[in-house]
């Protein structure tokens, strides 16, 4: 046998073993494990031998890549035919071999345009589930991959691709009106979520025959980024705040006193609401997907799609099933929030009799003025809307989704940490609302901090350090100018409004 043993530098080594040619070679790409190639002749080791050197001695390293993969395509295809003739009862069709052999020719795009709808109906994906998979897919993972061999594909790209992810600058509403170094990159989610697509794939593209073996890949890490929440007085300030606009006004109310997400509040049914018994059910929820995710995913989960408001658009709102089985549930509300949702009922009976046969009768409690849904999205651009209006600055700003989290923390507090009870008013487990729903508050934090100053030092190291009355306070004017000029702006505030007989102004949030 003779051995041939080539590696990725200009040395090689020829040698007789067992009599037999065989040629051994590690390619760059390929060093997870050691590639060996047989031939049946030592004019044809020689030759593969000469070829080797050519390709090393150019630095073409892609080549080299391209003639092992292509070695081991032959070889499978060999083998599943020595199969055959060995074991004539499990042996295949020739056309599936060729068509095994066809796929293992094809690029990622052709294999994923196969694969996401077969297999979002086998998980049973939501069309919003469809439509995240659909946009990593578009906006990252086919303009790398696209045109690539998938069965080319190895480890060493995914790590590459992940890399490169990771310094990607992001595009849209991030990027308007900043310069380049300014912008930032994508987040270490969006990263993970692109992996996660990426790698569903390869068990299916094996059994398929797209690919041979999956690559031995780990996923990036993730930054797990926390939802802000607010205080309930914080919540109640802005919501007095709001009263000018009643249907904000009431989906604000709803989703933070109920703990309900959007898509919940934007789909309460008026006619589950029972006003005696100072409930109502969440049984559906409102979103908005592509055509296309309603194209692919089975709809039997989808109550009603409502008609496009404008011809052109690529997406429809849609009512479906709540998130999860445990989010249908019977929701009760107090008293000044039920008076507030029967209000807005009779608003609606109004509505009705003014539009008459025009009005779109959906049994929708949040919708427009003749009965059309609201997008879930809108809530969160007119609360953003109202909290800059109200000088609330951006950092402490919170989404709409936000409400659900400072409901929750909020009952947390109230039922002494019974997490069990808290978790199933929301529609969620317990899990979920102990690790992504709870956190300290800075007020409990400060509270801490005054207990341990209070149980751990003595009373006499305690005085030293608390103020002295006028000379402490006069102390920190001088320090902070800026204190003083605030304090002065108050005082003269404050002397007016006696003088005009007025109340003194306050904050609107």
């Amino acid at each position: 046998m003779l051995l041939v043993r080539t590696v990725y530098a200009p040395t090689v080594e020829i040698r007789d073993y067992f009599g037999s040619p065989h040629i051994l070679f590690v390619s760059w790409a390929l060093a997870t494990k050691l590639h060996w190639e047989t031939y049946k002749s030592e004019l044809e080791a020689i030759q593969r031998k000469a070829y080797i050197d050519y390709l090393e001695k150019n630095g073409l390293k892609g080549e080299i890549i391209k003639a092992a993969l292509e070695y081991k395509r032959k070889a499978e295809i060999q083998k599943r035919v020595k199969e055959e003739i060995q074991f004539p009862a499990s042996t295949q069709e020739p056309e599936n071999v060729q068509k095994q052999e066809e796929n293992l020719q094809k690029t990622y795009r052709q294999f994923v345009e196969k694969w996401l709808p077969i297999h979002a109906r086998k998980k049973r994906f939501s069309p919003n589930t469809y439509d995240n998979y659909r946009s990593n897919l578009n906006n990252h993972i086919l303009p790398y991959f696209g045109d690539q061999i998938m069965s080319s594909i190895t480890a060493e790209d995914i790590d590459n691709f992940i890399d490169y992810l990771s310094s990607k600058p992001c595009k849209g509403s991030k990027s308007y009106g900043k310069k380049g170094t300014e912008i930032p990159v994508l987040a270490s989610s969006s990263v993970k979520k692109c992996y996660n697509v990426l790698m569903a794939g390869f068990p299916s593209a094996k059994k398929w025959h797209y690919v041979t073996e999956v690559p031995e890949t780990t996923p990036p890490c993730e930054k797990a980024v926390k939802r802000h929440a607010w205080t309930a007085d914080k919540v109640k300030k802005v919501l007095d705040s709001i009263q000018d606009d009643k249907l904000l006004h009431l989906a604000v109310h709803l989703a933070f006193v109920c703990s309900l997400r959007a898509g919940e509040t934007a789909g309460i049914d008026v006619n589950t609401i029972d006003a005696a018994d100072h409930s109502f059910w969440i049984t559906r929820q409102l979103q908005r997907v592509s055509d296309a995710a309603l194209a692919q995913i089975p709809q039997e989960e989808i109550f009603r799609v409502f008609p496009k408001q404008v011809a052109a658009s690529h997406s429809s709102l849609i009512l479906k099933t709540p998130k999860t089985e445990g989010s249908k549930r019977k929701q009760y509300v107090p008293a000044p929030l039920m008076k507030e949702i029967m209000e807005r009922v009779a608003e609606i009976e109004e509505h009705k009799a003014f539009f008459q046969e025009e009005y779109f009768d959906y049994g929708l409690l949040i919708c427009q003025v003749d009965g059309r849904p609201i997008d879930p999205k809108s809530f969160d651009k007119w609360f953003k809307e109202k909290q800059t209006a109200c000088g609330i600055p951006p950092q402490d700003q919170i989404e709409f989704q936000g409400l659900r989290k400072s409901g929750q923390m909020h009952k947390v507090r109230l039922s002494q940490n019974n997490y069990q009870l808290v978790a199933e008013s929301a529609g969620q487990s317990p899990e979920v609302l102990m690790s992504n729903y709870n956190e300290a508050l800075d007020s409990e934090k400060r509270a801490l901090s005054h207990m341990v100053e209070d149980n751990f030092y003595s009373e006499e190291e305690r005085e030293q350090f608390k103020p002295k009355g006028m000379d402490t306070i006069m102390e920190m004017l001088r320090d902070h100018p800026e204190l003083a000029q605030q304090l002065m702006q108050n005082l003269l505030l404050g002397a007016l409004n006696q003088t005009a007989g007025a109340p003194h102004n306050k904050s609107s949030c």
